[in-house]
């Protein structure tokens, strides 16, 4: 496995990653038998996110380039291409960080890469911003890139989180769909590319880090899971967007009752985010103070028309109890592979899990969680600096996924400043031996695995 690194200002050519490689809930009567759902698009690009995060990557045939907040503005970052291009302002190469404009300080954006467009939010502010990427896309030329700006409608009261407020407070493509989908005070507003106007407006409780599941061809799907406990009446919902329904999840995600002695942490734990796996719609939501996750089989699941609730499989994820493992709190599932990417909170720790490769699997085909240490001294940071120790984003969560050239899966971890990125090969730690003392962590003795972690200065 091997990376070469060249840098043209700050247009960084990542190459040579390996990694390995459902349906509409139907809705006809009461009660309902579970059907498949349809799968997602995301063509070529492999760029689908299905979890809300600091940073988008459009993908092309010839390049990846993420778009992360910076000062004034968005920069995109080039990530990998197929020759020597390079991002530009005006035909000039840059020797500092490009910056598209924004009127507002942006916290986070999402890319639609088939539709050619990104969406960016702030959470101190109302307004949205809408890249046009379509000239950009083939000419790397920042002056290229067309925003459109307009209010959102909400308000300027913001959401409290344990770490964070925001009026919006997370953003998502319905890639295939021309639309998107933000979280903010008041609930879900859905909007159309070409219109300020939201198409539909869900008035229920947002969470802090919602999930989006796309489906071209099917329902697309908000999964909004409450915050914070709530005696054992916590909430998980589903909006379908496309027929403009809720569906509450049967199950309570605080409840002992409901989930079990092996759902404990959840009793009492924050959901901090939710992501889902494009492929076999297995949903995971993160608990704020640990490494355990709980699994929800979507592509199982069975609604009722009439109750507006829905009932679906679950299961746990869970570390080897024999050693300690540091929270993992961000979370996004790969569009190949079925492989969980976590990351620590405002920390250094990630955490890679094998997730079951087929929809019904219940559980029976997670891997073990493999921990690794971004400042683990053995791997070479010196690309960031002789002494650079890396300290990782709060909220909005500073974790993403993008599938390479190659089609190779790539995790993506920026650090708080956007001083710094960790490009990961997801297969490759996915299969990687764990060490022989801690059967949570992933050994870094050798090159190889040393090799699947890389380092990018930014700025």
């Amino acid at each position: 496995m091997r990376f070469n690194i060249l840098s043209f200002g700050i247009a960084y050519i990542i190459a040579a990653l390996t990694a390995c490689s459902g349906g509409d809930p139907a809705s006809s009567g009461d009660a309902v038998a579970a059907v498949p759902l349809n799968n997602g698009t995301t063509g070529s690009t492999g760029s689908t996110n299905t979890a809300t995060a600091a940073y988008g990557v459009l993908g092309t045939s010839t390049a990846r380039v993420a778009f992360v907040p910076s000062p004034g503005g968005v920069a995109p970052l080039l990530l990998e291409n197929t020759g020597k291009q390079t991002v530009k302002w005006g035909g000039t190469v840059l020797t500092g960080l490009p910056t598209v404009p924004f009127s507002f300080p942006v916290s986070a954006c999402t890319v639609d890469s088939h539709a050619l467009k990104g969406v960016c939010i702030g959470f101190d502010s109302s307004r949205v911003g809408i890249m046009n990427l379509s000239k950009f896309s083939s000419s790397l030329q920042v002056l290229d890139v067309g925003v459109q700006e307009f209010d959102s409608g909400a308000g300027s009261v913001a959401t409290k989180f344990s770490g964070t407020s925001c009026i919006v407070c997370g953003v998502a493509a319905d890639v295939g769909k021309q639309r998107f989908v933000i979280s903010s005070t008041g609930g879900f507003r859905v909007f159309n590319y070409e219109s300020s106007t939201a198409a539909a407006i869900y008035d229920i409780p947002i969470g802090e880090n919602f999930a989006f599941l796309p489906q071209a061809t099917g329902a697309s799907y908000i999964i909004a899971s409450e915050y914070g406990p709530k005696g054992g009446n916590r909430k998980l919902r589903l909006v379908d967007i496309d027929a403009g329904k809720t569906y509450v999840w049967n199950t309570n995600t605080d409840s002992l009752t409901d989930l079990g002695i092996a759902g404990r942490a959840f009793e009492l734990g924050e959901i901090d985010a939710a992501s889902v796996d494009i492929n076999t719609k297995m949903m995971v939501l993160s608990n704020e103070d640990n490494g355990d996750f709980m699994l929800v089989d979507l592509a199982q699941a069975a609604f009722n028309d009439t109750t507006l609730t829905f009932s679906a499989p679950f299961t746990f994820a869970k570390p080897n109890p024999a050693t300690p493992v540091a929270r993992l709190t961000d979370i996004a599932i790969s569009t190949a592979g079925n492989i969980l990417l976590s990351h620590g909170e405002s920390a250094s720790n990630i955490g890679v899990t094998q997730l079951p490769t087929k929809s019904g699997a219940n559980g029976d085909e997670i891997g073990p969680l493999g921990v690794l240490d971004l400042n683990d001294p053995v791997l070479d940071r010196t690309q960031c600096g002789a002494n650079y120790a890396f300290a990782g984003k709060g909220d909005p969560h500073g974790l993403s996924l993008y599938t390479g050239l190659d089609d190779g899966q790539r995790g993506l971890v920026i650090d708080a400043n956007n001083n710094c990125a960790a490009i990961l090969d997801l297969g490759g730690l996915r299969s990687a031996p764990h060490s022989p003392t801690d059967p949570n962590s992933i050994d870094t003795s050798s090159a190889a695995v040393r090799s699947m972690v890389k380092f990018v200065k930014l700025k």
